[in-house]
């Protein structure tokens, strides 16, 4: 049969039964092997599929057997790399890449009591590493949080033949005095800038942020952090209305023609394309959200506000 489409879904953070819902809704099916697959279409993935949900082992073993098989892509999200640091020890000092805090535990902790023996997460920690930092497609690019040439230029020399970071890309990654380091926190949480001194909010866990994630696809807003913050609405108040010093925006606005789907922002509402080239997949699962899919088709030119497909985190 003549493939059709892509049918990208977002942020899925262990909420397996919603996975499977979606899937289900989507027109795949599951075959003798465990399997979901379509008969014209295929799943891609974008990233962050750990962590929070009661589902990890459901979620990871149905990405991974759809992706293995071929009737899948996927990207690595902020969460698998977190994780892959969390189960690394560095190759001189010893100690973890990401440091074994009660903060970094709790951030982890559903994904570490679902992989309780070593021995099984360490191999799911090794399928990680084989997940492509983005994907960049003919008809579209693939990356978690922010899609940028200069950064992929910065982390290209650590990557494998499939975009893939290196085990020496994971330790530069994990650096903070690496270049990578700055390049890869961008590519997989968003572009962040500093609020005037004195300004703070406090996140869904409860950290003091002093810095906003922004809006790097509207490039023709008037740049004030009001305009640009990704921040809940009830944090809104506490940004301020004033413009964003130059220097902090240089260099990050998207402007290609090119499309790109993401996920990472945990966008609530009814879903809409963020700009005419930038597509957000990520309607907040893991809070009372939806888990949420695009259909993008072959042939399709833009983007559109009609292509969203979305399931209850609960039934």
């Amino acid at each position: 049969m003549q493939f059709t489409g892509y049918d990208i879904i977002g942020d899925i953070h262990g909420y397996g039964e919603a996975l499977i819902r979606l899937l289900l809704k989507l027109g795949y099916s599951i075959n003798e092997d465990g399997c979901y697959s379509h008969a014209t279409r295929k799943v891609i993935f974008l990233g962050d599929f750990i962590d929070r949900g009661a589902d990890q082992k459901l979620v990871i073993n149905t990405v991974r057997k759809m992706v293995d098989n071929g009737k899948a892509l996927a990207v690595i999200g902020n969460h698998e790399f977190n994780a892959i640091a969390y189960n690394t020890l560095h190759p001189i000092t010893g100690l973890p890449l990401r440091a074994h805090t009660e903060k970094n535990k709790k951030l982890h902790i559903a994904f570490l009591n679902s992989y309780s023996d070593l021995h099984e997460r360490q191999v799911i920690i090794g399928w990680f590493k084989t997940l492509p930092v983005f994907i960049d497609l003919p008809e579209f690019r693939i990356i978690h949080a922010f899609f940028n040439e200069r950064d992929i230029r910065t982390i290209k020399p650590l990557l494998n033949e499939h975009n893939a970071l290196t085990d020496v890309g994971i330790l530069a990654a994990n650096d903070k005095a690496n270049n990578a380091y700055n390049a890869l926190e961008r590519l997989l949480k968003g572009v962040e800038v500093a609020l005037p001194q004195g300004s703070t909010f406090s996140d869904k866990d409860g950290n003091v942020r002093t810095r906003i994630r922004i809006k790097w696809w509207k490039n023709k807003l008037s740049p004030t952090y009001k305009n640009f913050a990704l921040v809940p609405q009830k944090i809104m108040p506490l940004i301020p209305d004033m413009p964003i010093p130059e220097e902090q925006l240089r260099n990050i606005f998207y402007t290609d023609t090119n499309l790109v789907f993401i996920g990472h922002y945990w966008l609530t509402g009814k879903p809409k394309v963020q700009s005419n080239t930038v597509c957000c997949l990520d309607y907040s699962v893991a809070k009372n959200g939806f888990l949420t899919a695009y259909q993008w088709n072959v042939g399709d030119k833009g983007l559109t506000n009609d292509k969203y497909i979305q399931v209850n985190c609960l039934p």
